[in-house]
């Protein structure tokens, strides 16, 4: 078996073709086929990427070559692709939101175990430099105990996005972008300080659109600790998350690229230099070297879908006007 891992990509738009990119600067693994719906869009991809086409998902999945699958389509066919490669014994790699429902999360899951394939979810924000370093700080027992984490992650795509992008559906894109930005804090906080116990939603309903303008959560952690994540699709861009604990505060800023840390009793923070990574490239990285069996995979179905559990929970309580436990929409799943 060679050592560079052949994949597929499913899904040829924009973030598509971006992790492809992200493969090939890997070293560790190629793009050998593609497949989507449209042809011009598979074609146009194959011939960016050099690979060859697949006219139909069943010819892709029965492909020999292909190891494994890249799936980047919109976020209501996961669950299926994802059945439909774990039955042809293909390992995945499949973009966030993991899945819209637990149901189809929990779903998801059992297939890519029943059949023995790994399964791996794309919130590389975890991954960034200033995260990886906050992470350490904490496990290191630096920062101390961890009170509050304040997220907010945003940006003016409302502004530029086509009518007929799928994001504008309240139905694949409920609470606005929460659905596609805000997913990455949750997994940030879950990486960070750990599970999320209960969830209340507060929403501004879209005036000129159908999805909401700005969604704010606010949560109760399974440690004690609270945290926030502001989200919008019709703001300037913000990427930044700060961890407020017991002996420190640590600052998250430019999408995870640069980091301040505050000392109990510092003024102010304090820059701290950061080898920079490229959270994407190292996720697929991991994805080659887990098919490899050179490490074990760190956002799995299971990360994965304890942030699905989270968002349905925050959209329960939008409808209701009540905190919602996390559990009790696991335990109705």
């Amino acid at each position: 078996m060679s050592d560079v891992v052949r994949l597929a990509g499913v899904g040829t738009g924009w973030w598509g073709s971006e992790l492809a990119t992200a493969v090939a600067r890997t070293g560790r693994a190629e793009v050998v086929s593609c497949f989507a719906r449209r042809p011009e869009g598979r074609e146009a991809f194959a011939a960016k990427h050099d690979c060859r086409v697949a006219d139909s998902i069943e010819e892709l999945l029965a492909d020999p070559e292909v190891e494994g699958v890249i799936i980047s389509t919109a976020n209501q066919s996961h669950r299926p692709l994802i059945e439909q490669s774990a039955r042809a014994g293909k390992h995945i790699f499949v973009e966030k939101p993991f899945t819209n429902t637990v149901e189809d999360g929990l779903a998801a899951v059992a297939a890519a175990r029943d059949a023995g394939v790994l399964l791996q979810v794309g919130h590389q924000r975890r991954r960034t430099a200033a995260k990886r370093q906050i992470k350490a700080m904490l496990e290191s027992g630096e920062l101390g105990e961890v009170e509050t984490v304040v997220t907010n992650q945003s940006m003016p795509n409302g502004f530029k996005m086509p009518d007929e992008a799928w994001r504008w559906d309240p139905e694949q894109s409920p609470l606005g972008s929460m659905t596609s930005l805000g997913v990455h804090k949750i997994d940030t906080i879950h990486y960070l300080a750990g599970p999320v116990r209960s969830v209340f939603a507060f929403t501004r309903p879209g005036r000129s659109r159908p999805i909401d303008e700005a969604t704010v959560l606010a949560m109760e952690l399974e440690s004690g600790a609270l945290a926030t994540l502001t989200t919008s699709f019709f703001t300037p861009v913000i990427n930044a998350t700060t961890v407020f604990a017991t002996d420190g505060a640590a600052y998250s800023t430019m999408g995870g690229d640069k980091l301040a840390v505050q000392g109990r009793d510092d003024p102010a923070p304090v820059a701290v230099e950061l080898e920079p990574i490229d959270p994407v490239v190292d996720e697929l990285a991991a994805f080659a070297g887990a098919i490899r069996g050179e490490n074990q995979v760190e956002v799995d179905g299971e990360a994965g879908l304890a942030v699905v559990a989270v968002m349905e929970a925050a959209v329960e309580s939008a409808e209701s006007g009540h905190a919602v436990e996390v559990a009790s929409v696991m335990a109705r799943a």
